[in-house]
């Protein structure tokens, strides 16, 4: 069971900003499962840039029904070829030719006898120049234009109603399509308990006092483009060997504590292990004991090789005091390794932002996270080492941040000094960073029940 978060008396150490001046850094080597970009304060790095349009657009299901219309354009004919021949032939010259020859008579007895003979000219032959002009015919040049109207109909994603799907000891499947109303009775919508290589897509889980969907003790599952929504928790893996959790949207989590996340990893190992580019939703008034939202509890990534929560957006949290509290993202939470937070994108997640519980070789950087003043709003990042076993090499750096309070005062990042010691990086938090709700699109869940 997850322990509450923040402990010790808030009036006292909430308020304490001179704890932030602090600049004491260890030389525990970082965790470099993704490299972060080169950001210094006010870059564009800093500002947390990515392309969340390009990852947040894969993975999801049109349900939009479209008429499909279409325009054809014809070949334009080949236009021939003109062409002009023109020839000139020169008739041959004749050879121009003069003989002339001396002869010389035989000296008679009284005088001498000379004579010349002239050749006769050649004849000079006709100079002749023909010319002829060819004129190629002329192609047809047409255009032909048709339109073709396309079948009125739907390009959403076909799903089919089905039963809650419970699985032992299966391999190398895909549940893929399925539609699971559990009509608020409390069954899991799926389950699966000692399986592997399992690959669950474009399905859709709702209406359960009970998970979404539950992994205990299996081993390269990989959950994405699904839809899950009015459940105790979304994606509860337990004991488990890398899991992908990618590409969802989830909606109103209902708890109670310790349950109410949309994803929970509890002892959850190995390598490619992910929780990345889903988008997550509570409803003021529709979610009941919402929690923390992602949650990654006792689990351990491996070097270069971390568990990455990546790209994801969160909008509400906590709504009442019921868990001591819950916050947007956790890492490290009761312990564990080699785990990275980035580039998520938080609104109103609840009386934390995003915190770090503990653990070590653990990264939390590059996020941007909002909150207006709630009955429940505490701080925006915080760190402290609740584990009960040592906890080291912690870095906080680059988040954006600006958070109320339910009183109205501004409290942005707070860490422990009691349980550990500053986190790496933290003065380069941007606080009291210049954002608003708008950080995130009015409507992030666009799949239709």
């Amino acid at each position: 069971m997850k322990m509450k978060k923040l402990k010790g008396p808030l009036a006292s150490v909430m308020c304490s900003l001179a704890l932030l001046t602090a600049a004491t850094f260890s030389s525990c080597q970082k965790d470099s499962s993704v490299t972060p970009p080169v950001a210094t304060v006010g870059s564009t790095a800093a500002s947390n840039s990515i392309d969340y349009n390009r990852h947040h657009g894969t993975g999801y299901i049109d349900t939009t029904h479209k008429s499909t219309g279409g325009t054809t354009t014809g070949t334009t004919g080949t236009t021939g070829t003109t062409g002009t021949t023109t020839g000139t032939t020169t008739g041959t010259t004749g050879t121009t030719g003069t003989t002339t020859g001396t002869t010389t008579g035989t000296t008679g007895t009284t005088g001498t006898t000379t004579g010349t003979t002239t050749g006769t000219t050649g004849t000079t032959g006709t100079t002749g120049t023909t010319t002829g002009t060819t004129t190629g015919t002329t192609g047809t040049t047409g255009t032909t234009t048709g339109t073709t109207t396309g079948t009125s109909g739907s390009t959403h994603f076909t799903y089919k109603a089905s039963a809650p799907i419970s699985l032992s000891n299966q391999s190398n499947i895909t549940i893929s399509g399925d539609s699971i109303n559990v009509g608020n009775g409390s069954t899991v919508g799926i389950r699966l308990s000692n399986c592997s290589n399992v690959h669950i897509t474009k399905c859709k889980v709702m209406n359960s006092t009970n998970d979404g969907i539950q992994l205990n003790n299996c081993t390269n599952v990989t959950i994405d483009s699904c839809f899950i929504t009015n459940v105790r928790a979304g994606v509860n893996a337990m004991y488990s060997t890398t899991v992908k959790v990618n590409s969802n949207q989830f909606l109103n989590m209902n708890g109670p504590f310790p349950s109410g996340n949309f994803v929970q990893f509890n002892n959850v190992n190995g390598g490619g292990c992910q929780i990345k580019y889903n988008k997550c939703e509570d409803i003021v008034g529709v979610a009941q004991h919402p929690q923390d939202g992602l949650s990654v509890y006792q689990s351990n990534g491996l070097p270069g090789d971390s568990i990455m929560v990546i790209g994801n957006y969160i909008r509400g949290g906590q709504v009442l005091h019921d868990s001591g509290g819950a916050a947007g993202i956790v890492l490290g939470d009761v312990g564990g390794t080699y785990q990275v937070a980035r580039y998520n994108v938080l609104v109103n997640p609840g009386a934390v932002g995003a915190q770090v519980q503990g653990g070590s070789h653990i990264t939390m950087d590059h996020n941007t996270i909002y909150s207006t003043a709630t009955p429940y709003t505490m701080v925006g990042i915080a760190y402290g080492n609740y584990s009960g076993a040592a906890s080291s090499d912690v870095t906080m750096s680059y988040n954006k941040v600006k958070y109320y309070q339910t009183s109205g005062a501004e409290m942005d990042a707070w860490w422990d000094p009691s349980t550990a010691s500053q986190p790496q990086g933290w003065t380069t938090n941007i606080l009291k960073a210049t954002i608003d709700a708008s950080i995130l699109p009015s409507s992030i869940i666009t799949l239709n029940l």
